[in-house]
């Protein structure tokens, strides 16, 4: 009998073990591994969101698994912060602007806290159905444009 793991299940799992193992883990990082984590948790949160985010602006149906995508964002917004450790901000390719790290640093980390928080109420939505889950995602979407108009390299 084969055993088959859906994506969304497999990222959760992931998450989950990146939620208990990296804390301790980050602190460890050279700052170019710190750096591709980062990458990589950006882009788990891209793949997760694009449909979700895609549906929010009336560009495609909801998409059928939208509560494990939210949960995976919900759980990658808590996990994100731990990329940005010190020693990354000057890195080929790192895309964060010097004031993430030095003058807005503070700011920087209350945006994650937020998001996250945001991120926690639209896998809330999602489970409330489509026309919750397009209100919030277009709140958390929100946040996202902002960090990065605000934070990210162009």
């Amino acid at each position: 009998m084969r055993f088959i793991v859906k994506p969304a299940a497999l990222a959760a799992i992931a998450g989950l073990g990146l939620a208990l193992a990296m804390p301790a883990v980050a602190q460890q990082l050279k700052p170019e591994e710190a750096l591709t984590l980062r990458q990589g948790l950006m882009l788990a949160l891209k793949t997760q969101w694009m449909p979700i985010g895609a549906f929010a602006a009336g560009k495609a149906d909801a998409p059928a698994d939208a509560v494990a995508r939210a949960e995976n964002v919900a759980a990658i917004a808590k996990l994100a912060p731990i990329g940005w450790a010190k020693g990354t901000e000057n890195l080929p390719k790192a895309e964060t602007k010097a004031e993430a790290f030095g003058a807005k640093a503070a700011a920087f980390h209350d945006d994650w806290k937020t998001f996250a928080a945001e991120a926690d109420k639209l896998v809330v939505a999602a489970k409330a159905g489509p026309d919750a889950l397009k209100t919030q995602a277009a709140a958390t979407g929100k946040l996202c444009k902002g960090c990065h108009e605000e934070f990210k390299e162009d």
